[in-house]
């Protein structure tokens, strides 16, 4: 019989949820990047094997939020423990808990109990930066605070333990019916992922308060005369000076970033794409609940 269930997995900021998961399923689901909060909703990975199915539910890293769209993107990130099988709890290997470990091992306790006693696992992702001394430690710490005992130790940028993570996590869902067909891996649209892409190229690219300012909104989507997929998009910040950063001496910045994501957005629909790309300045956009509908962000 085949295993099949929801997994939601829930961490900080830049612990690497959006890594695994995407290296589990084989399939890019979510963008990532060095910059915290990369991740900006909730996304379906679907890992898909001839034992099972695990539906992963990658969510925005839990923070204090500054801004609407810091509220939207935790206010998702617990509304993703609603309904399923089991918890993945993504942490910091490298290090010990912390206050907000504390706050998300509230979350993560309280939604298990709720949902009668939903299994919990632990997943202390980035082994490779864990020193020898510290591993009974840091691990004993984690397991305490989330009072559970399964957990594995993974670095996901090298798939290290990835499959004994899988292994664990088939273990705990409930047997049954595939949820999704085979060939399904993500529910994100084509055009949010082309979107997400081009973000992502932004962030790789740019320092300091750009990356947290940046969105990408679709404008246009359709063949042109040549039979080709055009796409409009706009890059959207904050300030003129972001602005200003994001086109670049004689607009080469926008250049390369056209360049740059015309080729994996080609993969991903596997046509020709002509893209054109512009920035557009609309101040304090995070605090704009019409804005956040706008860019997918917010229902």
């Amino acid at each position: 019989m085949l295993r099949a269930g929801i997994v939601a997995a829930i961490g900080q900021p830049n612990v690497g949820k959006s890594t695994l998961i995407n290296a589990i399923v084989g399939q890019k689901v979510s963008i990532v990047s060095s910059k915290p909060q990369t991740t900006r909703r909730r996304a379906i990975g679907i890992y898909q094997s001839e034992v099972g199915q695990i539906v992963f539910v990658d969510t925005p890293g839990i923070h204090e939020p500054h801004t609407r769209l810091g509220k939207v993107m935790v206010d998702q990130a617990r509304g993703a423990l609603d309904s399923i099988d089991a918890i993945l709890v993504v942490v910091d290997a490298a290090r010990l808990p912390n206050e907000l470990d504390r706050q998300i091992a509230k979350l993560a306790l309280n939604a298990a109990k709720a949902e009668t006693e939903i299994p919990i696992i632990l997943c202390l992702n980035k082994m490779d930066l864990l020193k020898a001394e510290f591993v009974v430690e840091n691990t004993e710490a984690f397991c305490k605070l989330f009072a559970t005992e399964k957990w594995m130790l993974t670095t996901a940028t090298r798939g290290q333990n990835l499959d004994k993570l899988v292994e664990m996590l088939l273990e705990v869902l409930p047997e049954g019916d595939q949820l999704f067909p085979t060939d399904e891996f993500t529910d994100q649209s084509t055009r949010f992922m082309v979107a997400e892409i081009i973000r992502e190229k932004v962030l790789l690219s740019t320092k300091q308060e750009v990356p947290h300012s940046t969105a990408v909104r679709i404008e246009a989507w359709g063949p042109n005369a040549k039979g080709d997929l055009e796409i409009s998009a706009a890059v959207v910040v904050e300030k003129a000076s972001q602005r200003a950063i994001l086109i670049g001496k004689g607009g080469q910045f926008i250049k390369q970033l056209g360049i740059d994501s015309r080729k994996e957005i080609e993969d991903l629909v596997q046509e020709h794409v002509f893209l054109e790309l512009h920035v557009l300045v609309r101040e304090e956009w995070r605090q704009s609940l019409r804005m956040l509908r706008e860019l997918e962000y917010s229902e």
